[in-house]
């Protein structure tokens, strides 16, 4: 460390009076410097005395001193590894020096020998130059007449090629004649229209019959097929094209036997159908019966056509891949037949004969790829299976409602059945209808043997997006049952034999959705799961194939939608009629009463058709009173009582007319408000109080609209008291219709010109006068059950 501090301050120091003195450029003195240090001792330029004397000048006399004795030990180590590797390699020396010299010792003899060597070559070559001398002449005359008799022999060999051939041709010794033949082509094409005309003329016609008699051999199938490889192989040598003797082969033996069976097989699978079925029993057999047939041709065909072309591979893959074209389009015709359906077990027996007959052509073709190709049969029509059991499931639904519609005014003498009796029938078509698609497709789904077992993941996902669909399709009709609900029927659509959508098929529509959402969808579900477990094969959305949580939210809204349908078609119907009865009078000119009218009672029997229809599908809900409370009975009293003697007071006073209007409004506000429309509820009280409301409503609107006279007020008060006890023993709370009845008399005394109410023992009286001459006739009702 303390060398290095030393060596860099001379030399700052060196440069310092170099740069004063301008003694030289630091480039050559760095060079300079370079070249008398001690690194530079190797360098051819290097100068030991101009270093040494460098040395002395430049470094003090301890530094000297310091490095002779790092020299002086430099060399003593040097000196001592020297003798180390003298010592560690003394043996490998000794080696050396004598591998050294029995090596000349050898090269000295090698010598000798190599001398000897060269003069006995020097003596064979001066003879061998001596006999060539000898017998050049005699040579060159030898090579002229062998040439010479060689041809002579082509010669005679080309005059006598037809002669020859016809023997072979009589001896049928074919290979024979091909080779004489195929030696004088080159001397034929070269002279065969100068010496050798006539010559080339017989022998090409003999080659022209040879070649028709080895194509006949080659088509004959009766022939040994090692005499028909070998007469494919003669051909060849003639230049005979290849590729059109297979042609010729595939095609002669195609036409004849292969395409006729496929187009038997293709009349029998299209166009007879169903009576195909009963020649051979069954689907499976007419599969088989042609199939046996052309696989067996199939597979000799292939095997003779192998053996009779080992290069023809590509042509014959290419004549496979057209003649299963044909053989798989009948498989199709056959597992997808265009009438009727083929059973689970049918297809299994299917499917198990085509992949042992795929296995069999597949060893000896595996080029074509027949197992894809039988898998993408089988895949499409198992999803053809699938799809027409879900479309069969969704018809016999969708039936089960079209029978419950229509069986409403039977033809025959039976009794109508009731509305129950066709809402079990369609849960009972739902339950065992899945059922049965679930057991049929799950026995597809059992051979795991089959091809059905390389997608079945996606399969499990087929069948629950079958009940995806289902269901959804199923939502649709109900929404489509509640659209058509409100729509007037043309002419056009009555022609067309549509279905009638009646409001029974509505609240059966209804009831159907709340059994599918709360029965039929989990029993399906927990099946699913049971018998197609795994899938996950997500859809483009990533969702999984069946969500039992969004049908069954998709039925509890429809459902509840198809119910709120159900009673606003009751309570237009019901509106309807008191729009009329409403509308029709002239009310300006109306006579004092004497008896209810007769839109009163259409009214109360039309209720009755409801409650009736209600009753066979609805339960009856919770028990509660309907009975006036005392606070609401004071209220509805004393709203009554307010409004006789008002009639009362305007009868007695018309001064007084603002202070009753004034009263009047002032117990309306302390009356009991009115919800029309409350939560729906799946019960027998709620849908008749809700239509039951909803009309008294209309009657209400349809009397502001109207103006009376003192004769017209009186008819409305007297039919709203007729009507008022039948209506509340139908809805579970009385004072609703109590109110509401009280609100049209109000109504209707408002438009009232001469505003006079019938006192209360005449009202009584007419309706009590009423309900005697319904009795008397047998018209009457007995009072209608509450709910």
């Amino acid at each position: 460390m303390a060398t290095k501090e030393q060596d860099e301050k001379s030399k700052r120091l060196r440069e310092l009076l170099s740069s004063f003195y301008g003694s030289g450029s630091p480039e050559s003195e760095s060079r300079l410097g370079r070249r008398d240090t001690l690194q530079g001792i190797n360098l051819p330029n290097f100068d030991s005395d101009h270093y040494i004397s460098s040395l002395l000048r430049k470094s003090p006399l301890d530094r000297l001193l310091q490095r002779h004795v790092e020299m002086a030990a430099e060399i003593k180590n040097l000196d001592s590894d020297m003798q180390m590797l003298v010592y560690e390699n003394y043996n490998k020396f000794i080696s050396a020096t004598d591998t050294i010299r029995r090596m000349k010792e050898n090269v000295s003899g090698m010598e000798s020998n190599m001398d000897q060597l060269l003069n006995t070559v020097t003596v064979i070559r001066g003879k061998s130059d001596g006999v060539n001398a000898s017998l050049c002449e005699r040579r060159e005359r030898i090579e002229e007449l062998n040439g010479t008799r060689s041809l002579l022999r082509k010669v005679q060999f080309i005059f006598d090629l037809p002669q020859r051939l016809r023997k072979c041709m009589s001896a049928e010794n074919y290979a024979a004649a091909v080779k004489y033949y195929q030696g004088a082509l080159p001397i034929l094409k070269a002279y065969g229209q100068t010496s050798f005309r006539t010559c080339k003329e017989e022998s090409d016609a003999i080659i022209s019959n040879l070649i028709k008699r080895l194509q006949a051999q080659v088509m004959d199938s009766s022939a040994p097929l090692s005499a028909r490889a070998q007469a494919v192989s003669l051909l060849q040598q003639l230049n005979y094209p290849v590729d059109t003797m297979m042609d010729t082969f595939l095609s002669f033996h195609g036409e004849d036997e292969v395409t006729v069976k496929l187009d038997l097989n293709k009349r029998l699978a299209s166009q007879q159908g169903l009576k195909a079925l009963d020649t051979f029993g069954s689907r499976k057999d007419l599969l088989n019966e042609e199939e046996k047939d052309f696989i067996q041709e199939f597979l000799e065909k292939a095997v003779t056509f192998r053996e009779l072309f080992p290069k023809g591979e590509k042509r014959l893959l290419q004549a496979c891949h057209e003649f299963f074209d044909d053989y798989f389009e009948t498989v199709q015709l056959t597992l997808q037949p265009p009438s009727g359906n083929m059973s689970a077990a049918e297809l299994n027996a299917s499917f198990r004969q085509l992949s042992m007959d795929v296995s069999r052509m597949n060893e000896l073709v595996p080029e074509a790829n027949l197992p894809a190709r039988a898998s993408e049969a089988v895949e499409s029509a198992v999803r053809k299976h699938v799809k027409d059991q879900f479309q069969n499931l969704y018809s016999r639904m969708k039936a089960s409602l079209t029978v419950a519609d229509t069986s409403k005014t039977p033809d025959s003498k039976e009794s109508p059945k009731t509305l129950q009796y066709f809402l079990d029938i369609a849960q009972k078509t739902i339950s065992n209808s899945s059922l049965e698609v679930l057991q049929d497709l799950k026995e597809l789904l059992d051979d795991r043997k089959l091809y059905l077992l390389r997608w079945a993941d996606e399969y499990t996902d087929l069948v629950q997006g079958g009940f995806q669909e289902l269901f959804t399709n199923l939502v649709d009709h109900f929404l489509f049952l509640c659209v058509r609900s409100v729509e007037t029927p043309s002419s056009s659509d009555k022609s067309q034999s549509l279905q009638t959508v009646t409001p029974s098929l509505i609240i059966l529509a209804s009831l159907l959705s709340v059994y599918l959402y709360q029965t039929a969808v989990p029993q399906i579900t927990e099946t699913l799961g049971t018998w197609f477990p795994g899938g996950g094969a997500m859809g483009s959305d990533g969702r999984p194939a069946f969500v039992p949580s969004e049908i069954c939210r998709f039925f509890h809204t429809t459902g509840e939608r198809l119910l709120q349908q159900y009673v606003d078609i009751q309570a237009r119907k019901l509106s309807l009629i008191v729009r009329k009865a409403v509308d029709t009078p002239n009310w300006l000119k109306y006579k004092e009463p004497r008896d209810v009218r007769m839109f009163a009672d259409l009214l109360l029997q039309e209720v009755e058709r409801i409650q009736i229809e209600v009753k066979q599908l609805l339960p009856p809900g919770p028990r509660r009173t309907h009975r006036h409370s005392d606070s609401s009975g004071s209220i509805g009293s004393t709203r009554s009582a307010s409004i006789r003697e008002d009639g009362h007071r305007v009868a007695s006073s018309r001064s007084n007319a603002r202070s009753q209007l004034l009263e009047r409004d002032v117990a309306r506000l302390f009356t009991e408000k009115v919800e029309i429309f409350t939560k729906l509820e799946y019960n027998q009280p709620w849908v008749i109080s809700t239509v039951v409301k909803m009309t008294l409503k209309t009657f209400e609107e349809c009397v502001r609209l109207q103006t009376f006279n003192r004769g017209g007020y009186q008819q409305i008060q007297l039919d709203c008291h007729y009507l008022r006890e039948p209506l509340q023993n139908l809805v579970e709370n009385g004072t609703v219709v109590e109110i509401l009845l009280d609100e049209v008399c109000s109504a209707a005394s408002e438009r009232c010109q001469d505003p006079v109410p019938l006192e209360t023992a005449i009202l009584d009286r007419l309706v009590q006068q009423k309900k005697a001459k319904m009795e008397s006739a047998k018209e009457w009702p007995p009072t209608l059950p509450g709910p």
